[in-house]
């Protein structure tokens, strides 16, 4: 008996009654789909004849669209970085310590998520996603510099000076520079209403990522560094590619810099 107030269309066939499921701020979309779409099936069973349920949009294919697209980036990563150590070092134990980083440092981010509370929503990913790229970085030039110096010091220093002082060198620029990094994304936290609720999941799970890494670079790598990096480590001219790009850039150099009172080491 109550007056019609609106009039909805589903593809040009005809009038239709829409609804909309709102979802309480901070609920798990997922745990709530399923929860919506299991209501919807006992409805079912008591509709009239003719009259059915249609979805017309459904969230949770973008979710699992986001956390797939995650997972192929972790995957990509670690090939990539694989790929990059054993090209240029030849050491595959060495590729090893720069990968293991990268699962450790998205593993923490999303244990302070869960003690936080914060779901893993198409902005938290976001905020791993971005983050993943840098997250080796650290490992990959501490043993670049370990391999260079067991080629300046090797049979000159022990194993474990030569992976120390290779640490010590690089280790505390590192670690200030991903803190750094990390700090950057700080004034998004002072976004309020609207925008602070979509990007401040963003800016926890990245902060606690590159957070992790920064840790990691000063305490696990190092520690890694010692068991894996041994055995034989070629010098940096006995790999072929290495050899090629020192002798296509040397001449470049020279030719630039070449000039009256200019010495070329």
């Amino acid at each position: 008996p109550e007056m019609r107030r609106v009039v909805a269309d589903l593809d040009g066939e005809g009038e239709v009654a829409g609804g909309i499921v709102v979802m309480r701020y901070g609920e798990n979309a997922l745990t709530t789909i399923a929860a919506v779409k299991a209501r919807m099936e006992a409805l079912k069973q008591g509709l009239p004849a003719g009259v059915e349920i249609v979805e017309t949009y459904d969230r949770s294919g973008l979710i699992l669209r986001a956390v797939d697209n995650l997972s192929d980036r972790l995957i990509e990563e670690f090939i990539v970085v694989a790929l990059v150590c054993l090209l240029f070092l030849f050491h595959l134990r060495s590729a090893f310590v720069a990968i293991v980083t990268l699962p450790l440092g998205v593993l923490a981010a999303f244990v302070v998520m869960r003690y936080q509370g914060i779901n893993a929503n198409i902005m938290s990913l976001g905020g791993i996603a971005i983050s993943i790229g840098v997250l080796v970085d650290a490992a990959v030039i501490m043993v670049e510099n370990a391999h260079k110096h067991y080629e300046e010091w090797r049979g000159a220093r022990s194993h474990f000076e030569i992976i120390l002082r290779s640490a010590q060198e690089v280790g505390p620029t590192l670690f200030f520079t991903l803190l750094v990094i990390t700090v950057s994304f700080m004034p998004v936290f002072t976004l309020e209403a609207q925008e602070g609720r979509l990007f401040t999941p963003l800016a926890f799970t990245k902060t606690w990522a590159m957070a992790a890494a920064a840790g990691l670079s000063i305490t696990l790598v190092p520690a890694l560094m010692v068991f894996l990096i041994r055995g034989r480590i070629r010098k940096e001219r006995d790999n072929p590619v290495n050899r090629w790009l020192i002798d296509s850039y040397q001449p470049l150099i020279g030719a630039a810099f070449r000039g009256p009172g200019v010495t070329l080491l």
